[in-house]
Parts: structure tokens; C-alpha cells; sequence
């Protein structure tokens, strides 16, 4: 199976308002794990931008830089397309933050990528559940970044970390110590065959929850007898909710029918408890 990981380094956190300014992809063979193509572009930004010095301090890209050997994402688009098609793909806290990082940069530019379809391995996610309940030797919780988590599996942390190129290479080689401890098998999970955008979902199964708030981990059928006012205050007045999630959530409080709705579901009974969904289940989707 051919797999592409990714990873980029980007002018800040806001995955809506941030730019991409260094995108890697690396496809691999996950038969025997080996490269077959790679793509490394730094990224150019349209219009005025700025790089915070605290964001340079991590990636060490500077403005400068990229004025002088920056190309734009329009340029790169095709190639983009063309690399990707037909391929899963593969992250460390891509599904939280550089897939909806990637959607906003092409959405503001008005361009597309087919994010449906795919399955969108998370290595960072299967940390988390691998780790779950471990402490280090000083009795705290273990760290799942990436640098931790490579050397927790080989021993020694990776050179280049913060370069996504770097990133991508030591994801891959986390995410092959992770098949090989738990199999295939366990990798397999409802939330990496779900994508949303601004982080209020997440897909488990049949049914979608919320990811946070004050009802974080609620289903949406569950929220409807729970707090139908809390559903209506995501569609209609927050600031950050993606058209995605009111597509989502509308069926559940009537707003239109459509064929391609979800389907209300019958009650699981009485309210759902706290914590029956942990954070180490949910990618920030």
C-alpha cells in the first residue's frame, strides 16, 4: 500500500488564518517501508504576511527567506494533486492541525483537495491510546511529541526536528514501530475516516460527537434532547464553525432534509456520562 506522509511548518496556530510556509510530502510502500517520491516545498504566501519571531525561532524560516526561494501554493497545486491521488494519508497531529491547516490555505485561494475518500492515519493519535495510563521513570505522564515518541521507539530523538521534511521522515519511521508493536489491525479507526475542519466532530461509528466545549464528548443525537440551544448557538453564532459542521448538524435540529443527511439515531437511553469518550480516542476531529 502506498501511503504519503506530511507534515508542514507554518506562520502560527490559528489553523483558520495561519499560512503554510514549508509543506513535505513523502510517499512510501508500506509492504517493505520504503521511499518511492518525495515533494519539499517552501511556501510563499499571497499578500502580506508576517512570521512571528517566536514561530522563527521553532522552523527557523525567516520572510527573507522565502522572498528570495518561496514559490506559491497555486504553482505547486498540480503537482500537489497529482502526488496525493489515490493515496491515504498519514501525519503526526495532521488530523488536528495540518489537515485543516492545508483545507484553509486552498480555501482562501480557491482551490480544492479531496479530503473525503481517504483514510487519514494519525500517528500522534495512536501515541496517545499506546501510552495511555504509562508513566516515565520520575512517576509523570509520558510526553507523545514527536521527538518523545521516536525515542521512546529507537532510543535517541531524530535530527531536524521543527524542518517538516525531518518531521515526515521521523513519522514514517514512528508509524512503522507502531504497526509492528499492535498490527495493522489496531491502526484501523473510525476517527482517521473523518475530517472536520474546524475541530467540532469527530465520527465514531455511526454517530458524531462534539470534540469540545461545555459538552465536549456528547453525541449530536444525544445533544438534541440534552441542550438543542448549544447545537444552534455552533451553527449559527460561532465564529470558527466550518459549513462542513453546520451540513452536519443541521439534520439533527431540523433546519432541511437532504438525501445525503445523517440519519437520525435511536436513543442509547439515558444521557451519556462523562469520559465515555477520552481525549486519547478523539484527534481534535
Amino acid at each position: 500500500m502506498q501511503l504519503v506522509c506530511f507534515d508542514t511548518e507554518t506562520t502560527g496556530l490559528d489553523v483558520q488564518k495561519e499560512h503554510i510556509i514549508q509543506l513535505s510530502l513523502v510517499k512510501f510502500d508500506t509492504d517493505n517501508w520504503q521511499v518511492t517520491d518525495q515533494r519539499d516545498w517552501y511556501i510563499l504566501p499571497e499578500g502580506e504576511f508576517t512570521i512571528p519571531a517566536e514561530a522563527e525561532a521553532v522552523h527557523h524560516i525567516s520572510k527573507e527567506f522565502l522572498l528570495e526561494h518561496g514559490v506559491s501554493m497555486r504553482s505547486v497545486y498540480d503537482d500537489f494533486l497529482a502526488f496525493t491521488k489515490g493515496c491515504d494519508m498519514l501525519s503526526y497531529n495532521g488530523n488536528g492541525y495540518d489537515a485543516p491547516l492545508l483545507h484553509y490555505n486552498l480555501q482562501r485561494l480557491g482551490l480544492n483537495f479531496e479530503f473525503d475518500g481517504r483514510t487519514w492515519y494519525d500517528a500522534l493519535l495512536l501515541e496517545r491510546i499506546h501510552t495511555a495510563g504509562m508513566v516515565d521513570e520520575n512517576g509523570e505522564k509520558l510526553h507523545n511529541n514527536l521527538t518523545s515518541a521516536y525515542t521512546r521507539y529507537y532510543g535517541h530523538p531524530f535530527e531536524g526536528a521543527h524542518n517538516s521534511l525531518d518531521d515526515v521522515m521521523a513519522t514514517i519511521e514512528v508509524f512503522k514501530a507502531q504497526i509492528a508493536a499492535h498490527g495493522w489491525e489496531w491502526a484501523q479507526r473510525d476517527e482517521f475516516d473523518f475530517i472536520c475542519f474546524d475541530r467540532w466532530l469527530v465520527k465514531k461509528g455511526d454517530y458524531y460527537y462534539l470534540t469540545q466545549g461545555a459538552h465536549k464528548n456528547e453525541s449530536i443525537d444525544a445533544m438534541v434532547r440534552i441542550d438543542r440551544s448549544y447545537l444552534e448557538w455552533i451553527v449559527d453564532k460561532c465564529q470558527w464553525t466550518d459549513d462542513q459542521t453546520r451540513s452536519i448538524i443541521n439534520p439533527y435540529i431540523g433546519r432541511y432534509t437532504s438525501p445525503f443527511a445523517p440519519a437520525l439515531t435511536p436513543s442509547r437511553g439515558k444521557k451519556r456520562s462523562k469520559g465515555t469518550i477520552t481525549d486519547a480516542d478523539l484527534c481534535l476531529f
